[in-house]
């Protein structure tokens, strides 16, 4: 994974570890490849939340196009979809 994915991936469990940490669930872990919505640690709208903050500290944009979340939604999945 290059650089920016590296990055960007970092930034995801961050924030996805500050939201659980204010959620005051039990601690989970989360492997790049663990489908988020399927393991519940985020629904449509945390998912949304989570992109938005990594647009903003990161200050690269989120390409829907470049996924399917179909598939799943998954840290390396979410990582890839930004340019």
């Amino acid at each position: 994974m290059a650089l920016v994915g590296k990055t960007v991936l970092g930034s995801l469990r961050q924030a996805l570890a500050r939201k659980l940490e204010a959620a005051g669930g039990r601690p989970v872990v989360v492997e790049e490849s663990s489908n988020l919505l399927e393991i519940g640690v985020v629904d449509s709208q945390g998912l949304l939340d989570l992109i938005l903050e990594v647009e903003e500290s990161c200050g690269l944009m989120f390409d829907p196009a470049r996924i399917d979340l179909e598939s799943g939604v998954t840290l390396g999945v979410l990582a890839q979809a930004f340019a």
